[in-house]
Parts: structure tokens; sequence; C-alpha cells
């Protein structure tokens, strides 16, 4: 299953990158300063800005956070908690509220189920 990534999820990657990009250079920042500010490698900023796969997802979110850009990317999650796609898996207020602290354990997908 390494060597599988879905082409949709590659495209949006590779669309937040160039989003990533084209607002650090709108900020007249260059990649030194991200990595001063929040301490993300320059090589880790360049695979965010090529759209790679291989970032570790905190290293994602802070280069989003300090380009201010993070409700931009996240828009369609706004509410959600409250929306629909959540509650109606849950039968009560109570149970959307405490959907977060659940755990759910899915059998591992095999290469040949792709």
């Amino acid at each position: 299953m390494l060597d599988f990534f879905p082409v949709a999820c590659a495209d949006t990657l590779g669309k937040i990158g160039l989003l990533v990009k084209a607002r650090r250079l709108a900020l007249g920042l260059r990649q030194a300063d991200i990595k001063a500010a929040i301490g993300v490698s320059a090589h880790t900023l360049r695979k965010i800005e090529s759209g790679s796969e291989q970032v570790d997802l905190r290293s994602f979110m802070l280069v989003l956070w300090r380009l201010g850009i993070s409700d931009v990317v996240f828009t369609s999650l706004e509410g959600l908690e409250q929306a629909s796609q959540v509650t109606r898996f849950t039968e009560s207020v109570e149970g959307a509220q405490s959907l977060a602290s659940r755990r759910v354990r899915l059998a591992k997908p095999k290469a040949e189920d792709f």
C-alpha cells in the first residue's frame, strides 16, 4: 500500500502547494524566513510547495498557519461538528459532541483491493 496514493489526493496537494508558494511570495518571504519563524526546514517547505505527500502533518499545518491560509485551505470544515455529515452518524447531541473521543479500528486494506 506504500506505493499507492490516489490521484485526487495528489492533485489537491499540488493545488495547496501552489497556494503556499504564491502566498509566501506575495508576503515577500523567503524559505529561510519560514524556517526561522517556525523551525520547518527549507527541504520540508520545498516538499510542501511541490505537493509531496511525504510531509508530516505538523509541519504542513505550521506552514499553513504561518502564511495565514489554513482557513482558506480548510474552509469546508467550518462548522463541520454541527453539519449533517457528522450528526447523522450519532443519535443525540451528546453523541455528536463525544464523537471525537471515540476510536474505530478498521481492517487494513490490501493492495489487491485497489
